[in-house]
């Protein structure tokens, strides 16, 4: 399915000169979410640094979100990673790489409605 998907992606954006690899990396959350502070921005950047030429798929990205439309307070390990994101992924012409979130479409709407609007400029659920 979605990694299917994903490489077809990244195969086209190689084909047409956008990705120099087109290569598909999967990530989940918790992949990106460190334990002491600070752990988190370099695991996230580290992350986004071996995905260059490649398409980088984050599965269930809406669990990087776990407060609430009532109360928005969030982990600070996860907020770190999605104020990394929106300071590394600029959407910059001849950026190589490309960032992908996934997620059920409500929890994805609730995350992006709640965490640093950065983030939903970067990625957009509706056209």
């Amino acid at each position: 399915g979605k990694t299917t998907v994903a490489a077809l992606y990244g195969k086209l954006l190689a084909e047409i000169g956008l990705l120099s690899k087109g290569d598909v990396i999967l990530k989940n959350p918790s992949d990106f979410v460190g334990d002491v502070l600070g752990s988190s921005e370099k695991q996230t950047r580290s992350i986004l640094k071996s995905a260059e030429g490649c398409v980088l798929v984050i599965d269930e990205a809406y669990s990087l979100y776990s407060g609430s439309d009532v109360s928005k307070t969030n982990d600070p390990y996860k907020t770190a990673v999605i104020d990394t994101l929106v300071e590394q992924v600029q959407a910059v012409p001849g950026d190589d790489r490309a960032v992908i979130l996934l997620g059920y479409k409500e929890e994805m709407e609730r995350m992006l409605r709640n965490v640093n609007p950065g983030l939903s400029r970067r990625f957009q659920i509706d056209h």
